[in-house]
């Protein structure tokens, strides 16, 4: 049979017996074969965490089984070229230790997409485009909300990790899991902010303008790597902003509904700026959004409104602010009405 002619259940099947250490020769050149399709590689690792799941193994107490692989393949610059045989030697070998089989499954990919590549394979990525929210499981069981234009990284491959570190760009509502070993959850910001979960539920907030934190449920502990200040712990209700320079202000007794508003597609406005509203349209839906003097630029809006599309959102501020929007392409140019 051609490797392009293996259906999705047959590779499923193929994988799976791969897994467990019994795939026949010609089984794993069948798989060799697969796995140079970059399409199915998606596949491969969906595979991969379903049979972890249903296979519990060994607990590692260390990551120096990875280093010894890195170094392995360092050795002589380049990546080794794996043959079918090479690809599951260590599989077979070493089946009964889940860490040395965690890395043959993250070596088989590296070996036929390039070293290069190695971030790529190892970290799995999140993403939303403008106006859409969606929601993940990630491997660990862990559970979040991407806010529209927003990206998640995190690694694939657990077992190899010390600590479940995520790195995020955009916005994002965390649910996490506690895990039997009590390994660390942390989520890193693209300006340097370091939260460490000690609690479950919160939300993190990283654009170009700043961060923010905000804590439904449990505790957590921020760090900004910019500044030798000490670890802020928060609890329930605290609302945390970051400016660039790695400065905390902590604000207490924030309506926090308003702050996830953004999960059911609604803008909450406080004495809002229309400054300020037109920097949440261009992050939300890529409007470049432009003001036609200063004295709308300081007007300033209160209320709930409901909004899917950039669009609605146009609307309710032309209606409601008594202004007129012209729209070309991306660019909204918002002035007032005659």
């Amino acid at each position: 049979m051609e490797p392009n002619q293996v259906g999705a259940h047959q590779a499923k099947t193929l994988l799976w017996t791969f897994f467990a250490g019994q795939a026949t020769p010609l089984q794993k050149q069948l798989l060799t074969d697969w796995l140079r399709d970059e399409q199915n590689r998606e596949m491969y690792f969906q595979v991969l965490h379903e049979w972890e799941k249903s296979n519990p193994q060994l607990i590692p107490d260390s990551v120096g089984d990875w280093h010894r692989l890195m170094d392995r393949l360092n050795q002589s610059g380049q990546t080794p070229t794996p043959t079918a045989e090479d690809n599951v030697r260590p599989l077979a070998d070493h089946r009964n230790s889940f860490r040395w089989w965690m890395a043959a499954a993250a070596v088989v990919l590296i070996g036929f997409t390039g070293w290069w590549q190695q971030d790529v394979l190892l970290y799995r990525t999140y993403a939303t485009a403008y106006g859409e929210i969606r929601r993940f499981e990630l491997p660990d069981g862990s559970r979040v909300t991407l806010n529209a234009n927003s990206t998640l990284r995190f690694p694939r491959f657990l077992a190899l990790q010390t600590t479940r570190e995520a790195r995020l760009l955009g916005e994002a509502e965390f649910s996490v899991v506690h895990t039997v070993d009590h390994r660390p959850f942390l989520v890193h910001t693209p300006d340097q902010l370091e939260v460490r979960v000690l609690g479950t539920e919160f939300i993190v907030y990283s654009r170009n303008r700043g961060s923010k934190v905000v804590l439904n449920r449990g505790k957590v502990a921020l760090r900004s790597l910019k500044t030798r200040q000490p670890a802020l712990t928060i609890r329930p209700g605290d609302v945390v902003l970051v400016d660039r320079r790695g400065s905390f202000r902590l604000q207490t007794g924030e309506p926090l509904a308003s702050h996830g508003a953004w999960k059911e597609h609604r803008f909450v406005f406080n004495r809002t700026p229309l400054t300020d509203i037109a920097r949440q349209i261009q992050e939300r839906f890529g409007l470049n959004v432009q003001l036609a003097d200063s004295a709308i630029a300081t007007r300033q809006l209160s209320g709930n409104y409901p909004a899917q599309t950039a669009d609605e959102v146009l609307t309710m501020l032309t209606q409601v602010l008594n202004l007129r929007a012209d729209r070309q392409g991306d660019v909204v140019r918002l002035s007032a009405a005659p």
